[in-house]
């Protein structure tokens, strides 16, 4: 592992400066920007050596807040890792104008630096500095009033111990003559020095070189910093240094910047420095005129440029001597890492004959690297990229910016869908450490440590034991006796990378938030272990208080896309083809390239397939690798394909069960249809009363008894289960001691087959009870799945009788609609009843009329009518809306709708035909104070989409592109007059023709972006526009258009004070009196992981009427961010994953035009 710093000095910032200096130190701020973002070049400190100001003055300083805190966004740090000593510019020269220079031997300057004392210098010459420092690093560290030597500060980065000691050598300065007159104070180091603790580099920083300390203490100085630290960091000099100094007591490299900006007389110089634990590499940088950006400084070292000393370690300093482990821990540890390399280092392949194990290995022929988003906001903007966060990286490149940017971090936190893969990633992780551990950034050996959650074990008082005591029972079950104490000395010595998998497999919440607890204990306790959790979406919720408390990354898998796909199901086939008996005739390299022509072929037919307009549902399911390797199992023997994620797992049981073996001419040991009847209600059993995904072997036998026993001449309970471990491949024997299903998917499976089988309207109740947990999400999706009509309905009548439907959270809804979507049949008269009874609450109304909307049946028409007319929505101006919403969408027509009185004789909405009769609401103008200028500014009335444009929308304007009369013209007009922006006829032209392939959602057919009746996301602003100008042309009564809003109309819209003047806006779109975000009013925060359809969130609603005005998706607009500097469009309304802050009413944020990412979708206003 290594640290990288960024050593900058001299910098004479000044309120008078010129305008070279704003534009040299500018463009070191891009440069760093530039070296982190585009060359990888991360930096973990920042070290500046004095000379921040130009003449000492408090003006001055107000340049440099901003300068540094530029500086360190640049760099992607906190100002805790920045580090400042003063120069001789930092001095209040006036206040040492007429002092006396009066120590003239060590007995003089012994008295003067007694550390019990005060020094008025300190105060007096250094008040500006001192008081902008104690300002910019308040709650961080304080300017010494008593010492010239700051407190040493240790920090620890990339496993790598660092100490820091800041000097301040211009105490003494007073004027241009200060060379050899300049004191630091032998007592004022040597209480310095005694902070020193063991570390693995020891920086001391300086503004002066020790030539220029008097006579009376330099030689001394010099040898007590010989003697103690390894690097001296030092500036003043206008020129870059950099040597490595011998002496007696020892050696230091010396580091000389350069002048950051010093007039054009001197270069304007820096350097990155790179600490890997045995030597320092030099990476010098100065500003270039031409381009105007700093860039590799090729003057200072002959070609590469760059230059490494190596640090050789002080006698008397003992860091790198690491004791070794005794015999006996070298024996264990080859034990047990053999161990977790034959645990981990196979995938086992479903489906494949005898379901023989793959070697995992790092050239990725049988691993497809999962694409993981990085979930971090403070990364810095990224081109084309939105929110500056989320950038789609591979397990090694993920793990390195989890452990190695600079933060400290060592837990990262994988989070993934059902079959996602997150535990074949754990093994890709676990033979990297084992067999090429610099593939994730470490630079030495790492511990390796495997620990699957659901086998956490407790003591007799019911607490969870240690991690060193569950390694140990772990290692135990693995037949390897290994002691507690050995692994705690395991963890307490070296880098220890600790894989902890399955947290969602717990499945009491209760419990799964004692096991986020003990996982924070972990990660206090063993300081030198980096940590990985995995677990699914719907395991951790941080509503539900299951949370992990430390400083983490999280990376969420992303689904496959079709590339991944395609080199899955080539790895898949090739393995499978491969493993078929060589025929005669054929030697073994003729046959191995007649099977991988073959697996060519089938893997070329499935793809095809998939690629099919009718197949888009299949090919989401494809996404997903676990449902992909069905679908292979199932296209190998028959190029079959079923159509829905039940009939897949039903295919797939069959093939596993009974027809792979019976294409062999080997008879199963029972028939699928017979082996079903034994599992699942094995499955459900485990799913309802054990609640575990595990079970004790005795204990699985004993249950299975009892089932076979329904069975005509049935095998023994532990010879099937031996036949489904070793020839079916379903379960796995851990240990000898219990089993499992290979993977969990498929238990969810058969539990919910079982519900369905067995009585399922006597299941209703215990459903019910379970819904919204997450424990049994996967299962009521099966069930769903897989039911008929009948049961559909008295599922229905029983949710919404019982409490569960009366406050159900956004993400119970959620799902409510998702399995309405998947189920097999629906029926719509228990809701139909449900919503004109007298006793309905409005908030089941609310949920009973998105149930409707999601069914789509035109019967309902009829009760809705009655509804509406009967007055059943009492008064409720959100569900009469929604209600009116519905009848439009089946193709009803209101017999008494309410017209409401217009406002100053305007409509106060208009539905548009050509959008699905979308609504607009008006928004009266009226004139507030702007929060951008802080001025008050008009607006004109305005009518405003009432929600977000829709998946369902945006796919029609897809759709019709081709025959929309003057469109493409239109845009071609547009470009060319860069009405919109100088880079929309680049933009167009990368279209190729194809404007519906260039304006597609690049998230149209993601599983939890591309709901119909979600925000459509994954647009740039270029196409968000395009669809306004679409709306405008294709309406023929006027010359009404309709645009994007602008910034000003967009913040009266969110938040205005109707009826008032030259106020401020809300603070959030919805009513004051509801107070701060919560997960009730808007969907934020990750609270969902995903967009929600638009309306989810009534309480959100603005008093006008506006959804989805605060998170869900940004909203591009029509203003630039800065119309002065680039053409970034502002976007407003924060999105799903925004912090409460960015869905503020007055918060902007920007992003290119072309950029597009799954959190910014559009609403366009009409303009009359």
């Amino acid at each position: 592992m290594s640290v990288t710093w960024l050593h900058v000095s001299d910098f004479h910032l000044s309120d008078k400066g010129p305008y070279n200096q704003e534009v040299i130190l500018n463009a070191l701020v891009s440069s760093v920007r530039r070296f982190r973002e585009e060359e990888g070049r991360t930096t973990d400190l920042i070290f500046a050596t004095g000379d921040i100001a130009n003449q000492g003055k408090a003006k001055e300083y107000e340049f440099a807040t901003k300068f540094f805190d530029d500086l360190l966004e640049a760099a992607g740090l906190n100002r805790d890792r920045l580090f400042i000593v003063p120069g001789n510019h930092d001095v209040d020269r006036i206040a040492g104008e007429f002092l006396v220079r009066t120590i003239t031997s060590e007995e003089s300057a012994d008295r003067f630096f007694s550390p019990d004392k005060p020094f008025s210098h300190l105060t007096i010459k250094f008040h500006a500095f001192s008081e902008w420092y104690n300002d910019y690093f308040k709650t961080i560290r304080v300017f010494p009033t008593n010492t010239t030597c700051s407190s040493v500060e240790n920090v620890t980065i990339n496993n790598i111990r660092i100490a820091v000691l800041p000097l301040n050598s211009a105490l003494f300065c007073i004027d241009d003559n200060d060379h050899e007159k300049l004191f630091i104070g032998c007592r004022c180091l040597d209480e310095a020095k005694k902070q020193l603790v063991i570390a693995d580099l020891t920086i001391a920083l300086i503004h002066h070189p020790l030539n220029w300390l008097s006579s009376v203490e330099q030689v001394k100085i010099r040898r007590k910093l010989v003697a103690s630290v390894d690097m001296l960091l030092q500036g003043h000099f206008h020129q870059q240094i950099t040597e490595s100094i011998n002496s007696p007591q020892g050696e230091y490299i010396r580091l000389a910047a350069g002048a950051a900006w010093q007039t054009r007389q001197w270069p304007n110089s820096a350097m990155y420095a790179t600490f890997d634990g045995n030597q320092v590499s030099i990476f010098p940088i100065r500003y270039e005129n031409i381009p105007e950006y700093w860039t590799l400084d090729t003057s200072l070292y002959p070609e590469p440029y760059t230059k490494s000393f190596p640090l050789i370690r002080r006698p008397n300093n003992p860091v790198r001597n690491t004791p070794q482990p005794d015999k006996q821990h070298h024996l264990y540890a080859e034990r047990y890492q053999a161990m977790l390399k034959e645990e981990l280092g196979y995938i086992r392949m479903l489906g494949l004959p005898g379901v023989e194990s793959i070697k995992v290995n790092l050239n990725d022929d049988t691993f497809v690297p999962l694409r993981l988003s990085d979930r971090q906001g403070n990364a810095g903007k990224q081109k084309n990229n939105l929110e500056g966060g989320e950038h789609i990286l591979y397990p090694d490149d993920i793990m390195k910016q989890a452990f190695q940017d600079g933060r400290g971090r060592r837990m990262l936190l994988v989070i993934g869908d059902p079959g996602s893969g997150k535990t074949t990633l754990l093994k890709y992780y676990a033979l990297c450490v084992l067999e090429d551990y610099s593939r994730l950034g470490f630079i030495k050996t790492v511990n390796l440590f495997y620990l699957p959650l659901r086998e956490l074990v407790r003591d007799k008082e019911g607490k969870y034991i240690s991690l060193p005591a569950n390694l140990a029972n772990w290692s135990g079950n693995h037949q390897q006796t290994i002691a507690a104490v050995v692994f705690s000395d395991w963890l307490n010595s070296g880098t220890s990378l600790v894989l902890l998998d399955g947290l969602d497999e717990i499945s009491n919440t209760a419990e799964r938030i004692e096991v986020c607890e003990w996982i924070y204990n972990a990660w206090t306790g063993f300081s030198k272990c980096y940590f990985v959790v995995t677990s699914r979406a719907t395991g951790y919720n941080k509503d539900e208080g299951i949370e992990l408390e430390c400083d983490y990354k999280r990376a969420d898998v992303q689904d496959f896309t079709q590339e991944q796909q395609e080199r899955f199901l080539r790895s898949w086939f090739t393995a499978a083809f491969l493993k078929e008996p060589c025929e005669e005739g054929f030697d073994d390299a003729g046959w191995q390239e007649k099977k991988t022509k073959e697996a060519d072929q089938r893997t070329q037919t499935i793809v095809a397939h998939l690629k099919k307009e009718k197949n888009k549902g299949l090919r989401q399911l494809a996404a997903i690798p676990m449902i992909l390797q069905i679908m292979a199992i199932l296209w190998k023997d028959r190029e079959y394909m079923p159509e829905s994620r039940v009939e897949l797992y039903e295919s797939a049981l069959n093939y596993l069960l009974e027809f792979r073996d019976k294409r062999r001419k080997i008879k199963p040991l029972l028939s699928a249809s017979n082996a079903r009847q034994v599992l699942a209600p094995i499955s459900l059993w485990m799913q309802d009363t054990l609640k575990k995904d595990e079970v004790a072997k005795d204990d699985m036998h004993t249950e299975m008894f009892e089932w076979l026993n329904t069975l005509d001449n049935p095998p023994s309970p532990d010879a099937f289960c031996d036949y489904l471990v070793k020839r079916a491949g379903l379960l796995v024997e851990s240990a000898g001691k219990e089993y499992f299903f290979r993977h969990k998917s498929f238990r969810e499976y058969l539990a919910g087959f079982q519900l369905k089988e067995d009585r399922p309207y006597e299941q209703l109740n215990k459903l019910v009870a379970h819904f919204g947990e997450d424990w049994w999400e996967e299962p009521l999706r099966f069930f769903f799945g897989s039911i008929d009509a009948k049961v559909f309905n008295a599922f229905m009548k029983k949710l919404f009788d019982s409490e569960v439907s009366e406050a159900m959270t956004p993400k119970q809804q959620l799902f409510l609609q998702t399995i309405i979507e998947e189920a097999k049949g629906k029926k719509v008269d228990a809701l139909c009843k449900k919503l004109l009874e007298p006793s309905t609450t409005s908030s089941r109304q609310r949920v009973i009329l998105d149930c409707l909307k999601t069914i789509a049946k035109p019967v309902a028409l009829g009760t809705l009518l009655r509804f509406k007319n009967e007055g059943h929505a009492k008064e409720n101006k959100d569900i009469t809306s929604r209600t009116d919403e519905i009848i439009r969408a089946l193709g009803g027509k209101e017999e008494n709708p309410d017209i409401e009185k217009p406002i100053f004789g305007i409509t106060r909405s208009i539905f548009n035909k050509n959008e699905q009769n979308a609504e607009y609401i008006l928004i009266p103008g009226g004139s507030y104070i702007y929060s951008v200028t802080k001025k008050v500014v008009q607006v004109g009335n305005l009518y405003v989409a009432k929600y977000p444009v829709t998946n369902q929308l945006y796919r029609s304007f897809i759709a019709a592109i081709g025959e929309a009369s003057g469109f493409k013209e239109k845009l071609n007009e547009i470009a060319i007059s860069k009405k919109w922006d100088a880079g929309f006829e680049e933009y167009l032209i990368s279209g190729k023709d194809d404007l519906a392939g260039l304006f597609r959602s690049e998230c149209d057919e993601d599983r939890k972006f591309g709901g119909d009746n979600h925000p459509v996301v994954g647009t740039t602003w270029f196409a968000a526009q395009a669809y306004c100008l679409w709306l405008s042309l294709i309406r023929d009564e006027d010359n009404a258009i309709y645009r994007l809003p602008t910034e000003i109309e967009w913040e009266w819209a969110a938040g205005g004070r109707q009826g008032t003047t030259g106020k401020e806006v809300r603070v959030y779109p919805w009513m004051e009196e509801k107070g701060k975000p919560t997960s009730i009013l808007l969907n934020y925060n990750s609270n969902v992981d995903a967009t929600t359809p638009v309306g989810n969130y009534p309480e959100g609603v603005t008093p006008e009427g506006l959804y989805d005005m605060a998170g869900n998706v940004w909203k591009w607009t029509d203003s630039l961010f800065d119309a002065t500097t680039d053409s970034n469009r502002v976007l407003r309304g924060g999105s799903w994953r925004s912090n409460p802050g960015r869905c503020r009413s007055t918060y902007r944020f920007d992003s290119p035009p072309n950029s597009r990412g799954n959190r910014a979708g559009f609403r366009p206003v009409f303009v009359p």
